[in-house]
């Protein structure tokens, strides 16, 4: 099982609207998901409260039970997990990032954000793990604006940022009511677009395969 813990320090970043449409992208590709919650707000709880369905399997955690959570996880045959993170680069937050393969820190590409993930790079630097930055929430066609982001980040922090960004789509906030991601909601949408982009990436990052990619794979094997 890989884990992704999604860290940001300064609210309004969009972390938890990244971890829950993440999580049903890699459960649309087929790939069994599990997203701990261990925001004391507990908005991924609420949201899966609303959406009534069974999976990707979301829970409300405090920091001490994640790791046993983790491996009841594994032991259950999840073979990724999420773990949103409240707005603060606390322990909650520190533990996370231990506990993952990969730290995604959720940025809106604006001056105040951007100071506000250096005190995150730290964090995640401490805990020695690979982690990227992931512009949110982007203005449409802010080419230059992205480039700055991109050249501040790493003058800053040192980061790299995801090649994939999400930018200001009124699908997010459609189907954040409902309990439903935007492939769900608007499948054919720019969001979803982008949505499926950026976990294409990250399962790459992590080397996850879906179902499609070893029957791929067998075919190519066998001619």
């Amino acid at each position: 099982m890989k884990t992704i813990a999604i860290i940001a320090q300064k609210g309004g970043a969009g972390k938890t609207t990244v971890a829950v449409n993440l999580a049903v992208a890699a459960e649309a590709a087929g790939i069994k998901t599990a997203l701990f919650d261990l925001d004391a707000q507990e908005s991924a709880t609420v949201w899966s409260d609303r959406r009534k369905a069974e999976s990707p399997h979301i829970e409300f955690l405090t920091e001490r039970r994640l790791p046993n959570a983790i491996k009841a996880a594994q032991h259950e045959g999840f073979a990724l997990c999420i773990i949103d993170t409240p707005p603060a680069a606390g322990p909650q937050a520190l533990t996370a990032a231990e506990a993952a393969d990969l730290v995604l820190i959720p940025c809106r590409p604006s001056l105040v954000d951007l100071d506000a993930i250096r005190r995150t790079a730290q964090l995640v630097k401490s805990a020695r793990v690979p982690a990227f930055v992931v512009f949110n929430a982007a203005p449409h066609g802010a080419t230059t604006l992205l480039d700055d982001a991109r050249a501040i980040v790493a003058d800053t922090t040192g980061l790299s940022v995801a090649p994939a960004t999400l930018r200001e789509r009124s699908a997010f906030r459609a189907a954040w009511p409902l309990g439903k991601a935007v492939l769900e909601t608007e499948p054919r949408s720019k969001a979803a677009k982008e949505i499926s982009q950026l976990q294409n990436w990250v399962l790459a990052q992590l080397q996850v395969c879906t179902p499609d990619d070893v029957q791929d794979a067998k075919v190519m094997s066998h001619g």
